[in-house]
């Protein structure tokens, strides 16, 4: 792994375009969080500012996700929320036949490529170890405050890697923004690596932290108060088991979504298929937004029969356990039982054990 806290700036490259001008490329002004922060609020803030003045059809943004017409509530006593946004009326429609994880790069589907705008694509930041790049795009229907979205320049499929958590680590260790992952099979409508960056800590990250469960022979972490299944690592010194458990995950074809935030990566693993009592309870998904902590819904109906009771359920049934190898630790060796053990993997009914995991098990032979 490189060093996660390099901080972004003139160095880095990072260069910037936006709907006002153009022609007149923008370098972050500072080496310094603060700055990068203030950096990317303004530009974010610029861009809404300008989409609102012209017809929808062209608008980057169509609006702010937390501007005065903003409808919330809270969840419970805790720091859930549930949001209507009549504007938005309703999530993309996710393409229908998602059920491999690992799902390969399609080039004559749609990806971040072939964007049509380029005022889309708002920066360039040469964030991996290799000097991989990635851009910062636009996403036009935002669920949280300055919502954009963090896209692979490389035309690769929606899967998690150690270079890809390597370069959201540096970008995230240079500002003061969260991130949500959402795999392919568990929220991801396209098919090409992204992300969401996010301006603010997501409720699940305000939580406190306490001891979880033993995950690749060393205690980690869990949310105090998340009911469902939630693993948390350092992104400091954690980060190469983070990697070991997405692979271990893509391999028995597990659903998960990822939440860094607060110099935190937290696993929700998923179950392949959406349990029928979730639809419901909540008439969408349950992605990465939800499982950060807001659930935003588009019709009042929807909003009005939301509860705390509800959002328990959701949080239960919309996770899983780990892959049973994640789970089991070599006897007084803590940290060396990896996600490559998979002797009596599945010896049990885990909720994502099934013929098409051992299919996938060559996964783990591909270098991340």
């Amino acid at each position: 792994m490189t060093e996660r806290r390099a901080t972004l700036g003139v160095a880095s490259g990072f260069t910037s375009r936006y709907v006002p001008k153009l022609d007149d490329p923008r370098k972050l002004p500072a080496a310094d969080v603060a700055a990068n922060t203030e950096f990317l609020r303004n530009t974010f803030a610029d861009l809404v500012s300008t989409s609102a003045a012209l017809p929808p059809e062209e608008r980057l943004v169509m609006y702010d996700a937390c501007d005065e017409h903003e409808v919330k509530a809270p969840l419970g006593a805790g720091p859930f929320r549930k949001r209507l946004d009549a504007r938005r009326n309703t999530k993309p429609k996710k393409p229908d036949a998602q059920v491999l994880v690992c799902t390969p790069f399609d080039a004559s589907a749609f990806n971040f490529s072939k964007i049509k705008n380029p005022a889309e694509r708002i920066a360039t930041l040469p964030l991996g170890g290799g000097g991989d790049a990635y851009h910062l795009l636009t996403n036009k229907f935002p669920l949280f405050k300055g919502h954009m979205l963090l896209v692979a320049d490389a035309k690769v499929p929606q899967q998690m890697t150690a270079g890809h958590l390597d370069a959201l680590a540096t970008l995230l260790g240079g500002c003061e923004l969260s991130a949500y992952f959402n795999s392919w099979c568990a929220s991801a409508s396209v098919n090409h690596f992204h992300c969401h960056l996010i301006d603010e800590v997501p409720p699940v990250a305000t939580l406190p932290l306490v001891p979880g469960a033993t995950v690749l022979g060393r205690l980690r972490l869990r949310p105090d108060g998340f009911p469902g299944e939630c693993h948390v690592f350092s992104i400091d010194d954690e980060l190469d088991a983070v990697a070991d458990v997405v692979r271990a995950m893509q391999a028995d074809n597990q659903p998960h979504n990822l939440v860094l935030a607060s110099g935190h990566v937290y696993v929700f693993p998923k179950p392949l298929v959406r349990p029928a009592r979730s639809f419901e309870l909540y008439p969408e998904t349950v992605g990465g937004p939800e499982l950060a902590g807001s659930f935003t819904v588009y019709r009042e109906d929807d909003y009005e029969a939301l509860s705390w009771a509800a959002a328990d359920e959701l949080f239960r049934l919309n996770t899983a356990p780990l892959p049973k190898a994640c789970l089991v630790g070599e006897a007084g060796a803590p940290g060396v039982a990896r996600a490559n053990t998979w002797d009596g993997i599945h010896a049990e009914a885990w909720p994502q054990d099934r013929p098409i995991a051992k299919a996938l098990l060559h996964n783990l032979a591909r270098p991340l």
